[in-house]
């Protein structure tokens, strides 16, 4: 088994989550690149691994409970533990759509790629994580899917509008502090975080709402103001919502 600290992260075969896997590889851990497509996530994980990173491809789509049953014993069987999980893997597809306007299917693919999925895999690779002498779980979240922002008439946000997405967000949010709050006694921290308006397919310059706006975050800077989080010191918080660093409203 391993001596490095061992990651996984899902949705890792771009943008975010790739940027994530590169600098935990460049930081000495042992990564687990989790991926939809299997082809897009052996690309991925070989490029990070060229140049000097340990990173596996895993293929992963969050809303199969076979596969996230199965990646939960592999994980047990190979490393015995895990360090490191950060569910990343995200869908946005309802820009701009008032909720009277939402379609029942998107409401349940949100929902299950952005709530039920991270919910079921953090369940099964508890007992890997409970077994780290400092495990760590991050949740990626966005600021519009904050219940303060929703119902604050004075939030700069107030106006964007993706009620699936937001909802299921919400939902993750609600995750977070639940989880957080049975794992804390076994060292395990459990956080939100939103990496800010980041320059990836989820941030691109022709969203409909933004007009030619582009992304003010590359995925380098967006992730390391993200990784303080995973550090594995007796002072990183648990049970928190975050933003560039400081505790955002729920």
């Amino acid at each position: 088994m391993t001596t490095a600290r061992v990651a996984f992260v899902t949705g890792a075969n771009r943008g975010l989550g790739r940027e994530i896997c590169r600098q935990l590889a460049a930081r000495g851990y042992e990564v687990l690149l989790g991926s939809r497509d299997p082809e897009r996530g052996r690309v991925a994980a070989a490029d990070i691994a060229a140049a000097g990173g340990a990173c596996h491809a895993v293929t992963l789509d969050v809303t199969d409970a076979a596969q996230i049953a199965e990646i939960a014993a592999d994980v047990d069987q190979r490393y015995g533990r895990l360090d490191v999980l950060v569910n990343n893997a995200a869908i946005l597809n309802d820009l701009g759509v008032d909720p009277t306007a939402t379609d029942e299917a998107v409401l349940r693919q949100n929902l299950d790629v952005n709530f039920v999925g991270p919910f079921m895999l953090t369940a099964a690779l508890a007992p890997p994580l409970r077994r780290s002498d400092a495990g760590r779980v991050l949740n990626l979240g966005t600021q519009v899917g904050s219940f303060g922002n929703l119902t604050d008439p004075d939030s700069p946000l107030i106006d964007d509008i993706c009620p699936a997405y937001q909802a299921s967000k919400i939902a993750l949010n609600a995750a977070t502090a639940l989880f957080a709050k049975e794992l804390r006694a076994d060292g395990v921290t459990v956080n939100s975080a939103c990496p800010g308006w980041v320059m990836t397919d989820m941030g691109h310059d022709d969203l409909p709402d933004y007009g030619d706006a582009v992304a003010p975050m590359s995925p380098s800077d967006a992730v390391e103001q993200l990784l303080w989080l995973l550090d594995d010191e007796a002072t990183t918080p648990t049970r928190g919502f975050w933003s560039l660093g400081e505790q955002v409203s729920w």
